[in-house]
């Protein structure tokens, strides 16, 4: 790309028609970002340990991990706090994620000994999850990428890999967070190296609300100091209405349930920006 491209860019983007995520399968992208899902500082990529260990209590309980091992099917894992978490605790555990650094990280984790935790570097869309699970969860609103399509498939492919009774576990973002978060106006910043690009670099970012689609897309412009040379990257996030989603889930052979209280979100100071959506398989 060039930086007339950016004077003729199309406002607002369509919907997936620049990219469907940023770039979370590059493996430079994927290295800089592991940083941040491990960082203690903020909830930005994955949440603080001390918060993963909270909600690994709050989901043994919920799917009776206290009286009885359990095997767990962690999607969209990152780097696995939540599966380590989990197998620390006895319980098995299988991951998959898109992210290179964030698996290799999580497998070196997991050599630990008497660990039975699993990794693969995948799209939870295509590979296949094994059968015989206890609990599958998909966290941080990383249902909101996925477009209903997706989703349906994902929820039908969760049913196949839990036994009856079998708990899925979604986590939602609540009503009215996605615009809050992705309706920006056009901003622009100087790095010498940032979350995009190891060099240095200008990065402009804006984002768009499409009320009719109930849609955000997100874009960013990475212009490279030495080159000029411009990268555009793109994300669409989708907010699923709750009845919706009850619809598209139970159509897959579920039921969903009413969540026990005191899911630790990870924002104990402000208001919820994720809600536990709990289905059964059938």
């Amino acid at each position: 790309m060039k930086l007339s491209d950016i004077v003729n860019r199309t406002a607002p983007p369509a919907p997936w028609v620049e990219g469907e995520k940023i770039p979370w399968d590059d493996p430079d992208f994927s290295r800089r970002m592991l940083k941040e899902h491990l960082s203690q500082d903020h909830n930005a990529a994955s949440r603080r340990f001390e918060i993963v260990h909270r909600q690994v209590d709050w989901l043994e309980r919920l799917a009776g991990g206290l009286e009885k091992d359990l095997k767990i099917l962690d999607l969209a894992c990152g780097p696995g706090l939540h599966s380590l978490d989990f197998a620390r605790r006895g319980h098995s555990t299988y991951g998959i994620d898109f992210s290179p650094a964030s698996i290799e990280w999580a497998k070196s984790q997991a050599a630990e000994p008497s660990l039975s935790s699993e990794f693969i570097h995948d799209d939870i869309r295509a590979t296949e999850f094994g059968e015989g699970y206890d609990l599958a969860i998909l966290l941080f609103g990383e249902i909101n990428v996925f477009t209903a399509e997706d989703l349906g498939l994902i929820a039908r492919k969760a049913r196949a890999a839990l036994g009856t009774g079998g708990v899925l576990m979604l986590e939602p973002h609540e009503p009215g967070v996605i615009r809050a978060n992705f309706e920006t106006t056009p901003s622009w910043s100087t790095q010498e190296s940032g979350l995009f690009s190891d060099r240095s670099h200008m990065l402009l970012e804006e984002g768009f609300w499409h009320d009719d689609l109930q849609m955000a897309v997100k874009r960013w412009y990475v212009v490279d100091s030495d080159t000029n040379e411009v990268t555009n990257y793109s994300q669409t996030v989708v907010e699923h209405a709750k009845s919706e989603l009850v619809r598209l889930v139970e159509a897959e052979g579920f039921t969903v349930s009413d969540a026990p209280g005191g899911w630790p979100a990870g924002n104990d100071d402000g208001p919820p920006e994720f809600y536990p959506l709990v289905a059964i398989a059938k």
